[in-house]
């Protein structure tokens, strides 16, 4: 196991348009891949891949992080979020016709990993695992929404289930029925008082990897009409 202590990964996105937003929403993973520190097995982990900016002060990390989606991100993850965000009339992306700006977070750590999480053994997990970190985060950024698709260990642990559904999907995205319906749970985060609404699906590779980008467009505009009332 390799720790990639080149830098934290406190979010990626721009926080100080996320916090303009008229509706705040942060996505949350398990910890950053280790492609943000290079493209290739056989290349040298840079933070200069994707996070030019960074000079190792607090100043230029938080530059970097904002800017991260205006350099060089690592869309074949990011957009297995982005329909549901753009449902939600938000992006993680600067971009007029949407109202709002997200960011993501990763519950478990901000340092990459090589191999990635799921890899990682028990007690490799639990040396590098700071649930604090994404609580304490949570707090500061106060969203009016949380998107999470992660293993339900992390799920048990930190969030409150309702026994309500935001949406459920009875067919695939070519129309074929499901032999297992896919679920949205509406779950509960506690910070500090405040109940924020969380929704939680399958994740399969990719975040709400079950469901096509159609029909994550679908739930994002189910969630909106929901929260927004």
């Amino acid at each position: 196991m390799k720790k990639i202590d080149l830098m934290p990964i406190k979010w990626f996105g721009d926080k100080n348009a996320y916090m303009k937003s008229e509706l705040k929403i942060i996505t949350v993973g398990l910890n950053p891949s280790d492609k943000e520190f290079r493209e290739k097995k056989e290349d040298n982990f840079s933070t200069s891949l994707r996070f030019k900016e960074f000079r190792g002060d607090d100043k230029s990390l938080e530059l970097a992080l904002n800017n991260y989606f205006e350099e060089n991100a690592y869309k074949p993850w990011f957009k297995s979020f982005e329909p549901i965000l753009n449902g939600l009339d938000s992006s993680f992306y600067r971009n007029e016709n949407y109202k709002s700006r997200a960011l993501h977070t990763d519950i478990c750590s901000h340092w990459a990993t090589s191999p990635t999480w799921s890899k990682l053994k028990k007690e490799e997990k639990d040396e590098i695992a700071n649930y604090q970190q994404w609580f304490d985060l949570v707090e500061e950024l106060n969203p009016d929404l949380i998107l999470i698709s992660v293993a339900m260990e992390h799920i048990r642990n930190n969030f409150s289930e309702t026994s309500e559904i935001w949406h459920s999907f009875n067919e695939t995205g070519n129309g074929k029925q499901r032999k297992d319906v896919y679920h949205v749970e509406k779950l509960v985060y506690n910070s500090k008082g405040k109940l924020i609404p969380v929704a939680f699906g399958r994740a399969a590779q990719k975040p709400y990897g079950l469901i096509s980008d159609e029909q994550k467009l679908e739930l994002g505009k189910v969630l909106k009409n929901q929260i927004i009332k």
